[in-house]
């Protein structure tokens, strides 16, 4: 019985790019993003809420808030550009980490189609999806076991 050969995973497994799979990872970003704004957008209008009701119980104590309103919301407004492109940069890691995944996953189903059957997927430490990985290794080197069995009971007949 031939023994099945088994790929060693490459030394160095560092990915040269953040956009792996683009339209996977564009859409987790966007959903990411959309989200903090709607959050972002219900503050602001709690916010215009409640110093609107202090308006109109306090207008004397609140008249100096609204004289220096613009130059408030100006800075408030700078912070929250960093922060969404803050939110734009973690979500891209984290795109990454699950679209990487996929992308090896893709790229050894294409292998197996191919007919090589001693494929496996080899992901990076900190990556999603290692017990789907292991399990996907667990049932393909059932399928070469079986494939190889089938061929030896060929081979004697």
């Amino acid at each position: 019985m031939t023994e099945p050969s088994v790929q060693q995973p490459p030394s160095n497994l560092k990915r040269r790019t953040i956009f792996i799979k683009k339209k996977l990872q564009l859409r987790y970003m966007l959903l990411i993003v959309l989200s903090v704004l709607c959050g972002l957008s219900i503050m602001a209008l709690e916010l215009t809420a409640t110093l609107n009701d202090l308006f109109d119980k306090y207008p004397v104590l609140v008249q100096p808030i609204y004289d220096q309103f613009i130059p408030i919301v100006a800075s408030f407004f700078y912070k929250i550009i960093i922060y969404v492109l803050f939110v734009v940069l973690i979500s891209a890691i984290l795109s990454h980490k699950m679209a990487g995944p996929v992308y090896r996953f893709e790229q050894t189903c294409k292998a197996i189609a191919k007919g090589d059957f001693s494929q496996r997927v080899r992901l990076r430490e900190g990556d999603q999806f290692t017990e789907l990985q292991d399990e996907f290794n667990k049932m393909m080197d059932r399928v070469e076991a079986e494939i190889n069995k089938h061929s030896e009971t060929k081979e004697t007949k």
